[in-house]
């Protein structure tokens, strides 16, 4: 039987064929994590290529504040005083916060405040999180300001499609 181009002489080189070509196929089937600075999770969640534009674009230090905080800490409540009191004056406002899992990976949190909201809308990307299978950005309507900041319910998901 001849083969036209390359001719795989032998077993071995029928191998090393496969296996190349295994590890493209299954190289394609994973999404690498990105990496946050420690320092600044927020700018790098900004700069996700799948990060929602207002995300993008918005600056959370002009308005409530940014802050990345350690294991534990919660939002001051100063910034989400901020947050609730733009809501409830029909107000446009952002308050961008990272938070730490348990292994130590930032998960980012941008909320907004504004007139043509219907309650506090927050953007959540876990694109940094090492052990999330899909780290598409999340986005919920929310009730109020302490929902949006809590886990404690008032939230509801937004449909992507």
């Amino acid at each position: 039987m001849r083969f036209q181009g390359a001719v795989i002489g032998n077993r071995h080189g029928l191998e090393a064929v496969l296996l190349i070509g295994a590890a493209l196929v299954l190289g394609g089937c994973s999404t690498p994590i990105p990496s946050a600075p420690a320092d600044n999770p927020i700018a790098a969640a900004r700069e996700l290529r799948d990060a929602p534009e207002v995300v993008r674009e918005g600056s959370a230090a002009d308005t409530c504040g940014e802050f990345v905080l350690d294991q534990g800490d919660g939002v001051p409540v100063d910034a989400i005083a901020c947050l609730d009191a733009a809501r409830q004056e029909e107000k446009i406002a952002e308050l961008a916060w990272s938070s730490l899992t348990m292994e130590g990976d930032p998960i980012v949190r941008f909320a907004f405040a504004a007139p043509y909201n219907e309650g506090v809308v927050v953007f959540t990307t876990y694109a940094f999180d090492s052990y999330v299978r899909d780290p598409r950005w999340s986005t919920q309507t929310c009730i109020d300001t302490t929902a949006a900041i809590g886990d404690s319910g008032g939230c509801s998901e937004q449909d992507e499609g």
